[in-house]
């Protein structure tokens, strides 16, 4: 019998075990045999790597000694069954490593009657139960992020249309309380109509095919009122392709319909007024047309007034036509708003998303990672499904995807804003802004646009950045003009470097195309007459031809191909920097020798106080300033390099 009370070794125990196997000393697994005195016999180079004590100090001390006090009994038990039977016996428990800290461990140990030892195969479970913990975290926020949503109504379906979920939103929406609507069949939120028609069923159908379905339609409350509900079905399947359910959310979008409505009887009601005006001044024309043939003979004076009064009449006609365009535009505006507003919602759902997605994607390969380096031989039917998923192309070409959805929702995004832009339905006031936070997030947003790709080689970034005050601006629109003036320099320097890539406008000037430099972007910043503030943005492009910087600030001009620009960047910069902030925006470029964007901004009262409580300290620094210096040393100069 084997005692688990600490003696010394005897010579006997010392002896080692063959080494003949070479599985011993090859496993990936830690491998033991423990003796009668509860000694260490043996151990492969696993256990060293592992603990992180040497072959020595494991061999000098007993096996139990390593293990976490709280673990002790349950270990105990569990060999004592192993004593008491045939059968191998499992468990796990913490093992004490070098640096002081405990690994979780999992036991496979088996007793040898006749020769008084235990062979044990140990492997390392501490990542794993780590990762499990993660997950578990993981999935208990995001059940308390969806739990917690009020503005949505976001619930889930069994396979047959039956509810299994309810969270906030759809309790607020809908009017059922979870334990009334559970186990229920959606149809039950839906009008008497739509039920008969088989609506319910033939949306989930058409998800079930599809993977997603999207409707406007009415809903009915539990008091029996009905709304309007913007509603997407996604399709929930496992692995296997097995449809396990349905994924619901839903909006109330009442409030918008009504505006719509509103918005279309408004339009209808404008357009009798001005029929029925017209057919007025129609009749009117005609009655005063005929007086003047009928007093031909009249007055020179009379014909005088009769033609000023149809000149009068023309005015007015043309009046009214303004009035009406005008109406239109102003509709066109609200709509473009709308929209722009609709689509953002969904656009940043999207792109909130792709960060996890990508996170648990790299998770993933983690653990098959760690999957092949614990189990490097795999069933024939592990084998047999990796080498039919081509799973090293999935591993290589998903990241690929997740980066081409990127690309696509900021390109979304930069349309929106410039939908919301052109409609004016940005009206937040002035507010005192750090103009460097400013242009550094939208750095940040263009990262990966600055890195290597391909034939292109990474742009640098040269920021030269003055002290610059608090400036009460409207810092999302600057934002927006950093953005497009950023992206044209971007888009100039690869236009440069890539003969194929050049506009068409510019290679009519002849403008000379760089082979050898490296894409470089400096940004400066200074403050100049203590009230103007001046933002340079330089590329060391192509440059851009007389010819095309006379209408650089045109509305929809662009020199890029279709698709690629919709000529509003430029214009919309014009507008936010010149009327919005009554500053100024100069470009400054030749062929072969690069563009400059001069922005300058006029500070408000906020920033003027910063200035004064400063022009002390203003003063100590220009002397402390070299005299051969034409400007202040610059505080930072960073580069975007890709690294991997």
């Amino acid at each position: 019998m084997i005692t688990f009370l600490p003696e010394a070794p005897s010579p006997r125990s010392q002896t080692p075990v063959s080494k003949s196997e070479p599985f011993f000393t090859l496993s990936l697994d830690m491998l033991c045999v423990i003796g009668e005195n509860g000694y260490f016999k043996e151990l492969n180079l696993r256990w060293e790597e592992t603990l992180g004590f040497s072959n020595a100090e494991l061999l000098a001390q007993p096996w139990l000694t390593l293990i976490h006090p709280e673990d002790h009994q349950r270990t105990l038990v569990k060999l004592q069954k192993l004593f008491s039977g045939t059968a191998p016996v499992s468990f796990k428990n913490r093992c004490l490593c070098a640096n002081g800290s405990y690994k979780w461990l999992l036991w496979s140990v088996s007793f040898c009657p006749e020769q008084q030892l235990l062979y044990a195969v140990v492997r390392d479970q501490t990542e794993c139960k780590r990762s499990k913990e993660a997950l578990r975290d993981s999935e208990e926020h995001f059940r308390c992020l969806v739990e917690n949503v009020n503005d949505y109504a976001i619930y889930m379906l069994d396979p047959d249309g039956r509810v299994i979920s309810w969270n906030q939103g759809a309790e607020r929406i809908n009017g059922y309380r979870e334990n009334e609507i559970l186990t229920q069949h959606v149809s039950l939120l839906y009008p008497s109509e739509a039920i008969e028609s088989g609506k319910p069923e033939q949306e989930l159908k058409i998800a079930a095919e599809v993977g997603r379905f999207e409707d406007e339609s009415y809903r009915v409350r539990r008091d029996g009122s009905r709304f309007w509900v913007y509603a997407t079905i996604a399709a929930l399947r496992d692995k296997n392709g097995q449809l396990r359910g349905f994924a619901k959310v839903v909006r109330d979008i009442t409030e918008r319909k009504l505006a719509q409505e509103a918005l279309q009887q408004a339009n209808d009601d404008l357009e009798r007024r001005v029929a029925e005006r017209t057919a007025e001044l129609v009749k009117a024309n005609k009655r005063l047309r005929r007086e003047v043939r009928e007093r031909k003979q009249a007055e020179k004076q009379l014909r005088r007034s009769a033609k000023q009064l149809e000149q009068t009449l023309q005015k007015l006609t043309q009046a009214q036509a303004k009035l009406v365009q005008s109406e239109k535009m102003s509709s066109l505006g609200q709509l473009v708003a709308g929209v722009a507003h609709e689509i953002n919602n969904p656009v940043n759902f999207i792109y909130g998303n792709l960060n996890y997605a990508e996170q648990y994607f790299q998770e993933l390969l983690h653990l098959l990672d760690l999957y092949q380096h614990c189990c490097p031989q795999p069933s024939a039917e592990v084998i047999e499904q990796i080498q039919l998923i081509d799973l090293d192309f999935i591993a290589s070409d998903l990241p690929k995807l997740l980066s081409s959805m990127q690309v696509g929702a900021d390109r979304i995004y930069q349309i929106v804003r410039s939908l919301r832009n052109f409609s004016h339905s940005d009206r937040a006031g002035k507010k005192a802004v750090n103009l460097h936070e400013g242009i550094d997030n939208t750095l940040l947003i263009l990262q990966s646009r600055l890195k290597a790709k391909g034939e292109h080689p990474a742009i640098e970034i040269v920021k030269e950045y003055g002290e610059l005050p608090p400036i009460d601006c409207y810092g999302g629109e600057l934002n927006q003009v950093f953005m497009n003036i950023l992206c044209n320099a971007i888009d100039a320097i690869e236009d440069s470097l890539v003969p194929s890539h050049l506009s068409l406008a510019c290679a009519s000037e002849g403008v000379k195309q760089r082979t050898k430099d490296n894409g470089q972007i400096c940004i400066r910043t200074e403050l100049i007459k203590d009230n103007w503030v001046v933002i340079r943005i330089a590329d060391n492009g192509g440059g851009i031809p007389e010819t095309v910087q006379q209408r650089l600030f045109d509305p929809f001009f662009t020199t890029k191909p279709v698709g690629k620009g919709t000529g509003l960047g430029l214009s919309i910069s014009y507008q936010i920097v010149v009327e919005k902030h009554g500053g100024h925006l100069k470009c400054v470029s030749s062929p072969g020798k690069g563009t400059e964007f001069v922005i300058e901004i006029p500070i408000g009262e906020t920033s003027q106080q910063y200035c004064c409580q400063n022009s002390y300290q203003n003063q100590v620094d220009a002397k402390l300033r070299s005299p051969q210096s034409s400007m202040p040393t610059p505080l930072n100069q960073l580069k975007f390099i890709e690294c991997r």
